[in-house]
């Protein structure tokens, strides 16, 4: 029965972000982006904060209060995105450089990967700022996959995997090859500027996803609904698999990278926040994202090391 709903949900994500891909984004980014986002956090403090060590946790999350202040300056208006952008990717190269002695110490290779990670963040805020913020929003829906490969074992891990390629690799660029766009508009099913929302047109949210140079291309639209199509699934194994992975056992309260709470009061938590939220993007879209977008930053540039140090400091409790 799961696997059934959950091959439902994949071939409903694809062909609304083909057909509606404007609707899609908008409506599953004020829906559940915030929950997204807290239930992520929840699961990293939950599964990771106990293999950090103080010092190392104490400058992750300082250099995630940098981040923060960055964000919030822009938000606010009072750095221009020019100056804050590359500020926020210098952190997250200091983010790398962290973790990269651990790495090290477990294995020259991962070692080397870190390196040039954190290389190939420089020449990114030295060719293209901007670009480099944007290739990392899209990679970033791919984080479930760690996370999977990170949980799992044996032909459980192997089976997911498989199902890892198909649902993030292959789909998206099926729909990025133009193919399900051609099905879909014969049939007089494809409305790009439809949306339950006040959002504006398509053209005013591509940015998120697809580069300046190529909003004028058919291909921006086929770019834009594969992100779309992994943003949602993305969504679902955070909110739909993540949680179920938990270990309620464990105490959040003590070592921590966020500040934690046991699941069923967090549940009301994100509830809370994420319905305040959802009101702000039926009110202003724009503006609710751009809030949203401080606490997102969050979520997604700790993962990077995070995910890192999962390869040098595998669980040990399977």
């Amino acid at each position: 029965m799961f696997t059934i709903a959950a091959i439902a949900l994949v071939l409903l994500s694809a062909i609304l972000s083909v057909a509606f891909p404007l609707a899609t984004y908008t409506l599953t980014l004020a829906t559940f982006g915030l929950t997204h986002v807290l239930t992520e956090l929840h699961y990293v403090e939950n599964r990771f904060s106990q293999r950090l060590i103080n010092r190392l946790r104490i400058s992750i999350s300082q250099l995630l209060l940098i981040i923060i202040s960055l964000r919030s300056l822009q938000v606010f208006g009072l750095i221009p995105t020019w100056v804050s952008i590359p500020l926020e990717l210098s952190c997250v190269i200091g983010l790398v450089i962290l973790v990269i002695p651990i790495l090290v110490k477990k294995d020259w290779r991962l070692g080397i990967l870190g390196t040039v990670l954190a290389v190939g963040i420089a020449l990114g805020i030295f060719y293209s700022p901007t670009l480099t913020l944007l290739l990392f929003a899209v990679l970033h829906n791919l984080t479930p996959v760690g996370f999977i490969a990170e949980k799992l074992r044996g032909s459980n891990r192997d089976r997911a995997l498989l199902a890892c390629i198909i649902v993030f690799i292959l789909i998206p660029l099926l729909i990025l090859s133009g193919i399900p766009y051609k099905l879909l508009s014969s049939l007089n099913l494809v409305k790009w500027e439809f949306s339950l929302l006040p959002v504006g047109g398509i053209e005013a949210h591509l940015g998120v996803f697809v580069p300046k140079q190529l909003h004028n291309q058919i291909i921006a639209i086929h770019a834009f609904s594969a992100a779309v199509f992994l943003q949602s699934m993305h969504y679902a194994v955070v909110i739909g698999v993540l949680p179920t992975w938990e270990d309620s056992k464990q105490s959040r309260t003590n070592n921590s990278i966020f500040i934690g709470y046991p699941r069923k009061y967090f549940t009301w938590f994100i509830i809370l926040f994420s319905t305040l939220l959802f009101i702000g993007f039926t009110i202003a879209f724009n503006n609710a994202r751009a809030v949203y977008g401080i606490v997102a930053a969050v979520h997604a540039w700790v993962e990077i090391p995070i995910l890192l140090l999962a390869l040098a400091i595998p669980d040990t409790s399977h």
